[in-house]
C-alpha cells in the first residue's frame, strides 16, 4: 500500500496487485521456456514455446504495474495505467466489499477484493492484494 498526496488536504491511498499473486503465471511460463527444450517429444515446437512464454510475461508484466486501485475521498477506483482507463464507484454506490481467496492465493498469502456496486454498474475486480482484508478494513472505514 502507497500514499499519495493529492490537491489540498486529499489523500489516495493506492494498491497494487502483488508479487506472490503471479506465481502460477511463473510456473507457466517457466514450461512454456523449458518444456519443449526438456523433453522435445512434447509436440510443442521450441519456437511456439518461446512465443506463449513471451505473451505469458507480457500479461504479467501489464497485470503486475499496468494497473492500480485507488482509495480516494470520492470513492474507489481501478485504473489501468497505461491506457488510461478508468472505472469508479463513489462511495454513495458502494453496497458491499468482500474478499476472496483460493486455496493457492491462501498459502501465498494474497487475495482478490470484489467490490459491489449498488446502482447495477458493473463491480470492481481487484486482483492478487498482499494483504486483501486490510485493504478491505480501509476501504469500509473511508466509505463511512
Amino acid at each position: 500500500m502507497t500514499e499519495k498526496a493529492g490537491k489540498g488536504t486529499e489523500s489516495t491511498l493506492v494498491f497494487r496487485p502483488c508479487g506472490r499473486a503471479f506465481f502460477v503465471h511463473y510456473v507457466a511460463i517457466a514450461i512454456c521456456f523449458l518444456g519443449p527444450r526438456i523433453n522435445p517429444e512434447v509436440g510443442l515446437p521450441v519456437w511456439l514455446g518461446m512465443v506463449l512464454g513471451l505473451i505469458l510475461v507480457a500479461a504479467v508484466v501489464y497485470m503486475r504495474w499496468g494497473q492500480e486501485y485507488q482509495v480516494t475521498l470520492q470513492g474507489v477506483s481501478k485504473v489501468w495505467r497505461w491506457t488510461g482507463r478508468r472505472q469508479e464507484i463513489p462511495w454513495e454506490n458502494l453496497e458491499e466489499v468482500l474478499v476472496r481467496r483460493g486455496l493457492t492465493q491462501t498459502i501465498l498469502r494474497v487475495g482478490n477484493v470484489i467490490i459491489r456496486d449498488k446502482s447495477g454498474g458493473p463491480g470492481l475486480f481487484w486482483f492478487g492484494l498482499a494483504d486483501p482484508k486490510a485493504v478491505k478494513a480501509v476501504i469500509e472505514e473511508r466509505g463511512r
